[in-house]
C-alpha cells in the first residue's frame, strides 16, 4: 500500500518481529514527542491538582510576605505551605513520568514476552503466519521499491477482554496500538484499525474495548471517529492521588 508517497504493508505477526515491536512500544508511549507521557507531562499543569498547587503556593508566599500578617507562626506556617505544595507538584510529575516509562516498558506486559502465544500466532513453513483463534496481532512492515524492508513501523493487538469484563466469547480489546513517528499522519493507524475491524467481522465479535490515557487527545480523538465511546475513569491501581488520566472505551458493533 502506499499512502502520502509512503509505502507501507500490514500482515501478521512474525517471531522474528518480536524484538523491533517491543521497541516500537517502548518508545511510541515513554519517549517520542507526542507519546503518551510526552502529552501527560505538557497536559498536568492545567490540571486541578496543579492549579490547586499554584493557589496554595501563592497563598503561601502571602502569608509568608513582609504584607502578610505580622505573627512568626503565620509566617512559618506560610512558608511550609509554599514549600509543601511545590515538592508535591514536582513529586507528582516525577511519579506521573515514572509511571508512563513503567508502562512502556515492555518486560511491564506478559503479552509482549510472548507475542505469538499470547495472540495465537502460528508461522507456516514458509515464514508467513495466521491466527488459530479470535485474536490477532498485526504489524506495518515498511516498503521500499515495493518490497518490504524487515522495518516495523506499526503494531495493534486484538486479544481476550480482562477479568473485569463478565465472561465474552463475541468480546475482544484493543492493545497495543503505536505508530512509529516515522509514519505519523499518513493513515497507518486507520489502516491497521480497519484490518482488525475485518477481523473482528469474520470472527463475529460484536463489542471491542480498549484502555488509553485522556492526556492523548489525539489518540483519543482517533478512537471517537472510529465510533468508540467513553464508558469509565479509571486510577491508576495503588496510586489514586496520581493524575494518571486512564480512560476506557467500549465500541459496539
Amino acid at each position: 500500500m502506499s499512502y502520502n508517497g509512503v509505502d507501507f504493508y500490514i500482515r501478521p505477526f512474525q517471531r522474528r518481529d518480536s524484538e523491533q515491536v517491543r521497541n516500537l512500544f517502548k518508545l511510541c508511549i515513554g519517549y517520542e514527542r507526542g507519546s503518551p507521557r510526552w502529552y501527560a507531562l505538557r497536559g498536568s499543569p492545567k490540571r486541578l491538582n496543579s492549579i490547586i498547587c499554584y493557589i496554595i503556593f501563592a497563598m503561601g508566599l502571602l502569608a509568608a510576605s513582609p504584607a502578610g500578617p505580622a505573627e512568626l507562626c503565620y509566617r512559618i506556617a506560610g512558608i511550609t505551605a509554599a514549600v509543601l505544595s511545590a515538592a508535591f507538584f514536582l513529586f507528582h510529575r516525577w511519579q506521573l513520568s515514572e509511571a508512563f516509562l513503567h508502562y512502556s516498558n515492555p518486560a511491564s506486559h506478559a503479552d509482549l514476552s510472548d507475542i505469538a502465544g499470547h495472540y495465537g500466532v502460528v508461522e507456516n513453513t514458509d515464514g508467513t503466519s495466521y491466527f488459530t483463534g479470535k485474536s490477532g496481532f498485526w504489524v506495518a512492515e515498511r516498503l521500499v521499491d515495493g518490497k518490504p524492508n524487515g522495518e516495523v513501523v506499526g503494531t495493534v493487538g486484538l486479544g481476550k477482554a480482562h477479568d473485569r469484563y463478565r465472561p465474552d466469547p463475541h468480546h475482544a480489546e484493543l492493545r497495543r496500538m503505536a505508530v512509529s513517528s516515522t509514519m505519523q499522519r499518513k493513515g497507518l493507524g486507520r489502516h491497521l484499525v480497519e484490518r482488525v475491524f475485518q477481523h473482528v467481522q469474520e470472527h463475529k465479535l460484536n463489542t471491542i474495548s480498549l484502555q488509553t490515557t485522556g492526556y492523548s487527545t489525539s489518540a483519543v480523538g482517533f478512537y471517537e471517529r472510529f465510533g468508540w465511546k467513553l464508558v469509565a475513569h479509571q486510577s491508576l491501581p495503588g496510586k489514586p492521588w496520581l493524575d494518571f488520566r486512564l480512560v476506557e472505551y467500549r465500541l459496539d458493533i
